[in-house]
């Protein structure tokens, strides 16, 4: 009983701690290579158009709180991947960039933590 008790709270401080590692297999460079995939996850965060890509459903639902803390909750591949895809949108896609942040930031509260988020190493 006491083994199962361990194991629950183990796997409860993951639920509640941190981000299924499932997203770490995302390939953020296909994504970011490929014009029609980026549109249609941005489209999805954006309410411009359905959440058919892979996982692109629970990444809007996560996008709010990953941008007001920082991704704390992601595991060192998703800071990873989160970091590339802020680098990659501000360099070459900063419209897309700026219509996601007043979306999801619209007051700009969260700007200096998405610039340390760019600034650490993941």
């Amino acid at each position: 009983m006491q083994f199962m008790t361990i194991v629950f709270s183990l796997f409860m401080t993951t639920v509640v701690l941190g981000y299924d590692e499932k997203y770490d297999k995302i390939d953020v460079d296909k994504i970011l290579n490929d014009d029609a995939l980026l549109t249609s996850y941005a489209n999805c965060f954006l309410d411009k158009g359905p959440c058919t890509e892979q996982f692109s459903s629970d990444y809007k639902e996560m996008l709010p709180e990953v941008i007001s803390d920082g991704c704390a909750k992601c595991t060192k591949k998703q800071k990873q991947a989160f970091k590339k895809v802020l680098t990659e949108l501000s360099k070459n896609k900063l419209n897309l960039l700026l219509e996601i942040q007043k979306k999801y930031d619209p007051n700009g509260q969260y700007k200096e933590t998405m610039k340390k988020v760019m600034e650490e190493d993941a």
